[in-house]
């Protein structure tokens, strides 16, 4: 079942942890000294971005946040566990976007909760072809799919355990609804939070032990480690063709019209391979995040230029 070999596992939890508690710290301000309260083509100037601070969520969501500033906006960054905070904090308050939105399926649920405050900006993503499911370490043999979950030798393995996260993450609810199904009718699902799961991935690792856990990618996390995300054939999870795109909240534009052109505009223009330099940055060298996405958008100022191209910055 486990193919044994030398593999050096990174010591990541440490870091996820003070990347969190970074996050956490001075996630507010303005690009602008102006006092004018006046109306301008930037409409309201006070914006919130929540995000999920243990993925990808994080660079993503701080430069977005970093180039707002620039145009002049009070942008508070606000860390939070788990899919179903964000779209809470969205739906509640008019000032409010995200960009962690993973549609079609996995967050669907929280979408059709608050859909009459929510709007999705779709016409191009953040993220194409994200993948959501299940996912053993590579020196897993004989498990590639979900519907080789039912070999007993690998269940008695990982003691019939799916290692899940936050209950309020939409993969989470995927699978609960899931665990009935033939494939998974043995599994129990544990629900702890992302640290908690990555210790259990770490001590599984550290000790080549086989591992079951729910996942994603794009994620720094299994970018940094050898983790082997298990085909879906009966599509419990969706397509394999998942996408990222900002969530707002339905008075956002209205109120924000400049900032809502420019983070359009940046998801029109968002590298991947940025983002997962940034999330390198921040969960395995350890960099302080709002400091990571300040550098990334002082070092391009033509991409910066094009995101607020007649933007009244004044």
């Amino acid at each position: 079942m486990l193919k044994r070999r030398s593999s050096k596992f990174l010591g990541l939890l440490a870091t996820l942890a003070l990347a969190i508690v970074l996050s956490a710290c001075g996630n507010s301000g303005s690009g602008s000294g102006s006092s004018d309260d006046s109306q301008t083509s930037l409409g309201n100037k006070e914006i919130e971005i929540p995000y999920i601070a243990s993925d990808n969520s994080t660079p993503r969501s701080l430069v977005i946040a970093e180039v707002l500033k620039k145009a002049g906006y009070d942008v508070t960054t606000t860390p939070v566990t788990a899919s179903g905070p964000l779209y809470t904090a969205v739906s509640e308050n008019s000032d409010s976007f995200h960009a962690s939105g993973i549609f079609p399926t996995t967050d669907k649920s929280y979408y059709d909760k608050f859909k009459s405050k929510l709007t999705i900006y779709d016409d191009k993503h953040l993220i194409d072809n994200a993948k959501v499911g299940l996912a053993v370490p590579k020196y897993v043999q004989d498990v590639d799919s979900i519907s080789d979950l039912k070999n007993s030798d690998f269940g008695k393995s990982v003691d019939w355990t799916i290692q899940g996260t936050d209950n309020r993450n939409g993969v989470m609810q995927q699978t609960n609804d899931e665990l009935d199904r033939d494939d998974l009718s043995k599994y129990s699902l544990d629900k702890s939070s992302d640290q908690e799961q990555f210790k259990k991935i770490q001590k599984a690792y550290q000790q080549q032990q086989p591992i079951l856990f729910t996942s994603m990618e794009p994620n720094w996390f299994s970018k940094e480690l050898d983790v082997k995300m298990l085909k879906d054939p009966d599509k419990i999870y969706g397509n394999n063709k998942q996408h990222i795109d900002l969530v707002f909240n339905h008075n956002f534009k209205e109120k924000h019209p400049a900032a809502y052109d420019i983070a359009t505009r940046i998801a029109k223009d968002w590298d991947q391979k940025d983002e997962e330099r940034l999330a390198k940055n921040i969960f395995v060298k350890s960099k302080n995040p709002e400091q990571v996405a300040k550098d990334y958008v002082d070092n391009h100022d033509h991409k910066v230029d094009d995101w607020l191209n007649d933007i009244d910055t004044k």
